[in-house]
């Protein structure tokens, strides 16, 4: 298979017509040309993060920018039938890239960090930036047709009542919060009851730090309609936990 870049093509989610130039810049040109060292007259794959993939001839390259000719378009779809959202208070460091990326291969449509109480990373810009150019990288890597995106940082209810508003128009949602051992006072879930529960297309999970949800923010996502959700007798990492949910979820039909 060819080597495939990351195009942001200017037309959005509109199809790109054959004969037409395209231009890659920044870190995709440096890496065509240094890392892979590809010249003028090789083919590489195109994609847009919207489901549009373009075969290209390289017709120029300079110091840090590439000219393509598109000579073939096609849509593709690699995605889950579930839109899957994790809402998640991010881990720190290098996790953060794991969580990523492994999100990004399991099919999770949204990635939304949560400022949360107790959480130990403050989500900013800076860093939500290099969260969405690690998902690039990410969906280059597993053939994804399209990117998950990285919503801007939310609290407990903004996460909550603006998903529950958007997916309105769309049929129901289910959604649940990782509390794990709980006193009962919310009801409880396990993973065994989310096997066995039928599910919409669109499913969101709320996954607190390390410390945990606070009271107050569980109480609050419950009041919107969350269910809390036991996920075993062993405490799983932030990461962990997303990914086990992301792979159950998505696979479910």
């Amino acid at each position: 298979m060819a080597e495939r870049y990351f195009w942001p093509n200017p037309n959005s989610e509109s199809q790109v017509p054959a004969a037409q130039i395209a231009e890659l810049s920044g870190d995709e040109a440096r890496h065509l040309i240094r890392v892979m060292r590809q010249k003028s007259g090789d083919v590489v794959t195109l994609f847009d993060g919207h489901g549009c993939e373009y075969r290209a001839e390289i017709t120029n390259t300079r110091k840090d920018r590439v000219e393509l000719r598109i000579f073939e378009t096609r849509r593709v779809d690699t995605e889950s039938q579930r839109q899957v959202t994790i809402a998640v208070s991010l881990p720190k460091g290098d996790r953060q890239k794991w969580l990523v990326e492994k999100l990004t291969e399991l099919g999770c449509r949204c990635l939304i960090p949560l400022w949360t109480e107790r959480g130990v990373v403050q989500p900013t810009v800076q860093v939500i930036e290099r969260l969405r150019r690690q998902v690039i990288e990410a969906t280059k890597q597993c053939n994804r047709s399209e990117l998950m995106q990285i919503s801007p940082v939310q609290t407990v209810v903004e996460c909550v009542s603006g998903y529950v508003s958007g997916v309105a128009n769309d049929g129901k949602m289910v959604g649940w919060i990782a509390h794990p051992h709980s006193d009962g006072e919310f009801g409880q879930h396990d993973l065994a009851s989310v096997m066995q529960t039928a599910l919409p297309k669109n499913v969101l999970v709320l996954i607190g730090p390390e410390g945990g949800f606070t009271h107050q923010e569980v109480e609050q996502a419950v009041t919107l309609g969350l269910q809390p959700l036991d996920l075993g007798p062993r405490i799983l990492r932030v990461e962990t936990a997303a990914m086990v949910l992301t792979a159950i979820l998505s696979a479910r039909v």
